[in-house]
């Protein structure tokens, strides 16, 4: 099946949240607090959520409880790389690496097998993405970066495979969207209740209004690509959802006044062309 416009200007939107709330998570110092500052105004949006729109299928609730344990995984993994490597290698080759790692476990698990020009989209768009993280005289130095990243695309891989079928099972994707985000708070809350304690207390209250923003960004990007997946390929969503990678660098450059250079704008436009592979190729 090709991608319909309206469903790929969904996804592109949901990108584009996802690195403006990755943004934010990238700005705000220590990674643990960040997350649980953005987590939070989630869970409130998915008690909400429920409250009005009501539970998923019992069906769907294994699926999502898998999902959350790969996103606390995903979580602390991405914490952890973040400490000890470079972020701006680790996060272009985690988002990267996932497509491909949904590409090869939706056929084995799912049979959803992709056509040529659909498997050649999700491979520019995934090499796209590496090329922000490619510099020559450094990459020896970043293999054990690479593995991380790698752990942390794979991370993504599984937790969005959950998703797919989740979402097609839950006969209520707002709420499967609000019980993942739920589920996958709670290991982070208790971590940084152990871990930070009060500074936790102290950090809640001073920034609770870049946390609102990053939450309700978090929340609905997460819930347009939980809605996508039940319209299309699993694959091609999870391909265009990385395309966030060149949101952040878009972002990177025009409020955090990063350079913008030639290889980012050759990266955009190698993404670009996957894209519209994705968008235009059969099932």
């Amino acid at each position: 099946m090709t991608v319909e416009p309206f469903v790929l200007g969904l996804v592109l939107l949901a990108a584009l949240m996802h690195a403006a709330w990755n943004t934010i998570l990238k700005t705000g110092g220590d990674g643990l607090l960040m997350f649980v500052l953005i987590k939070v105004p989630t869970m409130v949006i998915a008690v909400l959520v429920v409250a009005v729109v009501g539970l998923p299928s019992m069906a769907s609730i294994p699926y999502a409880i898998g999902s959350a344990a790969g996103f606390t995984v995903y979580c602390f993994l991405l914490i952890w790389a973040y400490r000890v490597g470079d972020l701006n290698f680790i996060y272009p080759v985690a988002r990267g690496s996932a497509p491909l790692g949904v590409a090869l476990l939706s056929g084995l698990l799912l049979g959803e097998y992709l056509s040529g020009p659909g498997l050649g989209g999700i491979l520019i768009i995934s090499a796209g993405i590496a090329v922000l993280a490619y510099h020559p005289q450094t990459l020896a130095r970043h293999i054990p970066d690479l593995l991380r990243a790698v752990s942390v695309g794979l991370c993504i891989a599984i937790y969005t495979l959950f998703d797919g079928v989740g979402a097609r099972l839950s006969e209520n994707v707002l709420g499967y969207t609000a019980i993942t985000n739920f589920f996958a708070g709670i290991p982070l809350m208790i971590a940084a209740l152990f871990m930070r304690g009060r500074e936790l207390a102290d950090f809640l209250r001073c920034e609770w209004k870049i946390g609102i923003l990053g939450g309700v960004m978090m929340f609905s990007a997460y819930a347009i690509v939980i809605y996508a997946m039940t319209l299309t390929q699993l694959t091609h969503v999870a391909a265009l959802r990385e395309t966030s990678v060149i949101f952040a660098a878009v972002i990177g450059t025009l409020i955090l006044k990063e350079p913008l250079g030639v290889k980012r704008i050759f990266a955009a436009t190698v993404v670009a062309g996957g894209i519209i592979l994705v968008a235009l190729s059969g099932s």
